[in-house]
């Protein structure tokens, strides 16, 4: 088990026996690692991926050491313990599946078109427009998309709900990659769905972007072939997945390309490969 889990796994059994509260000062990076046996600069590092992680904050101690505190703030306490699950455990397709439609589509049918991460999403699908992103960070920016999507509503433990399953999209999107009959179409099309999510929110139609949603994460299974009800783990790694994505389309040549027509609605995305 990598370090920072198994750090993880301490906090995790430490606040449930109510030797730790959040916010509390933890031991030094030094005795951390004697405690996990350890060495000091593997300790560090994991501490590192911790904070990154908004699990702990670092601070400087006496003598170089560096002295970890518990995050007290509620969405990084229903955070620590769901992110080791869903990093160490193997959850079939089909609740994977169920729980992102549940907790977006929830979002969006509660989202406020004036939330900051609306500014966060326009960022991410300009990203997610460029000629030469690789597969896997096209893959990466439409994870944080999805999580974005879950923070217009406002619920912070929504938000870390949705942020723990981060790892596990990630790697269920990419091994449905080798799947599909043509990635340059299904990049095409996922990008077309995510500005059609998008504009609907924009236009504060929360029943068209939730609707929209969770077509578009069940399409992605469809498409791919795979039944998420059958499917008990991932489905396998992507053998010919490209490593770049196709450039887009301008909006006149893509078929469905996303926006409003006359009615105000957000254009539906056609579902063709």
């Amino acid at each position: 088990m990598a370090t920072h889990r198994q750090v993880l796994q301490w906090l995790e059994n430490e606040l449930f026996d109510g030797h730790l509260v959040l916010g509390q000062q933890l031991p030094s990076d030094r005795d951390l690692a004697a405690i996990h046996r350890v060495s000091r600069s593997t300790m560090r590092e994991a501490l590192k991926t911790l904070e990154a992680q908004g699990i702990v904050r670092l601070f400087d101690g006496p003598r170089k050491s560096i002295l970890p505190m518990l995050v007290r703030e509620p969405a990084a306490s229903a955070g620590p313990a769901l992110q080791l699950h869903m990093a160490t455990s193997d959850y079939p397709l089909r609740d994977i599946v169920q729980t992102r439609v549940l907790l977006e589509t929830w979002a969006l049918e509660r989202a406020d078109p004036q939330h900051p991460a609306m500014s966060e999403l326009r960022a991410l699908l300009e990203q997610m427009a460029q000629e030469d992103l690789s597969l896997k960070d096209f893959h990466h920016l439409e994870v944080s998309f999805h999580i974005a999507l879950c923070k217009t509503a406002g619920n912070s433990v929504v938000s870390a709900l949705m942020s723990s399953l981060r790892d596990s999209i990630y790697e269920y999107t990419m091994a449905l990659v080798g799947h599909v009959p043509l990635w340059s179409a299904t990049s095409e099309r996922l990008r077309a769905e995510h500005q059609a999510i998008y504009s609907a929110l924009e236009a504060g139609d929360r029943r068209l972007a939730a609707r929209l949603v969770a077509e578009h994460i069940e399409y992605q299974y469809r498409e791919a072939g795979v039944d998420p009800d059958q499917e008990q783990r991932s489905p396998g790694p992507a053998p010919d997945a490209p490593s770049e994505l196709a450039a887009p389309r301008t909006s006149e040549e893509r078929p469905g390309a996303a926006g409003h027509p006359p009615g105000g609605e957000a254009a539906e995305v056609p579902r063709s490969a």
